[in-house]
């Protein structure tokens, strides 16, 4: 019989959500599948530069600032692919001023950092704030909705690859679906 009492589930989706960043910056993608249920989802809500106060970033944790959705990664090769596609396009990929909080209500995990990556190809610094919700359940990862400035993204001139592409054509037809929201993040 096991006689450790279970962690509470905001500590659990905690350490998973963090378990992700860390093997994201450590380019490590067996830890990043570890993560990820086979359904996951990642959508990249672009807020401009709401994300980049104080005041912005406890907007979108507030769900008073909610973006429109420029790209939806869909199940976990997409993610994994899309993931895959940064380890290339940035060195070194990681996020300055790390913070977590939770959502007024308790019910959602949210992740605030500021990239300090480097263009591989050009050599040119990125430095987007990224407030992201990770939604957790039995342990993995289904939904991760990063709020930023996608034109910011966009702006690198970075090639997108399959999966990338993928998502952006399924983020234009969520503008249009009468199922899927553009701007919920979910």
């Amino acid at each position: 019989m096991n006689d450790q009492k279970p962690a509470p589930a905001a500590h659990t989706e905690l350490g998973v959500a963090q378990e992700f960043i860390r093997a994201v910056e450590a380019k490590d993608i067996e830890a990043v599948s570890r993560t990820l249920a086979d359904d996951a989802r990642q959508l990249f809500m672009h807020v401009g530069t709401a994300a980049t106060t104080p005041e912005g970033v406890a907007d979108v944790i507030a769900g008073r600032r909610r973006g429109i959705c420029v790209a939806d990664v869909k199940g976990k090769d997409e993610v994994l692919a899309y993931t895959g596609a940064l380890f290339v396009k940035f060195d070194p990929l990681r996020w300055r001023g790390q913070e977590w909080r939770l959502s007024p209500d308790g019910r959602e995990l949210y992740f605030y950092g500021v990239g300090d990556m480097v263009v591989a190809r050009t050599g040119q610094p990125y430095r987007n704030t990224y407030v992201t919700r990770f939604d957790v359940e039995d342990g993995r990862i289904v939904l991760m909705a990063e709020y930023g400035n996608a034109l910011m993204y966009a702006g690198l001139g970075v090639r997108p690859n399959g999966a990338e592409f993928r998502s952006l054509l399924r983020a234009v037809g969520r503008m249009f679906s009468p199922r899927l929201s553009a701007r919920s993040g979910r």
